[in-house]
C-alpha cells in the first residue's frame, strides 16, 4: 500500500468490525484493523484513548501508513465530523499535542 493516508466512508464496516470501529466517520475496515492491532477494540475505547493518542500508537505500529490526515481522520471520527471540515485550529491544536507526544 503506499503511503497515501487511508481515510475510508462510512459504512464500510466488515463482518469482523464486532466494535464498530469501521462504522465511525472517516474509518473502514483498513483503520479499524490498525486501531484494533494496538489495541483500541472499539469506539468507546476510541473515546477513551482519544485522537492523538490513538495518532501516536499508529504513528509507532505504522509509521510510513500514518498521515496527519489519519489525526484529523481520527478527531473527525470522535466529533462526528469529516476530517477535511475540522476547522484549521484545530488542525493546528492536534499537529501540537501529537508532535509533543512523538
Amino acid at each position: 500500500m503506499g503511503s497515501e493516508p487511508v481515510v475510508e466512508g462510512p459504512g464500510s464496516g466488515g463482518v469482523d468490525d464486532v466494535g464498530g470501529l469501521a462504522r465511525m466517520k472517516n474509518l473502514g475496515p483498513v483503520s479499524a484493523a490498525r486501531l484494533r492491532s494496538v489495541g483500541i477494540e472499539t469506539p468507546e475505547g476510541l473515546r477513551q484513548v482519544g485522537s492523538v493518542e490513538a495518532y501516536v500508537r499508529l504513528k509507532r505500529a505504522y509509521p510510513f501508513e500514518t498521515s496527519l490526515v489519519t489525526l484529523y481522520a481520527l478527531e473527525g471520527a470522535l466529533t462526528d465530523t469529516p476530517w477535511y471540515a475540522l476547522p484549521e485550529r484545530t488542525k493546528a491544536e492536534l499537529r501540537i499535542r501529537a508532535t509533543r507526544r512523538l
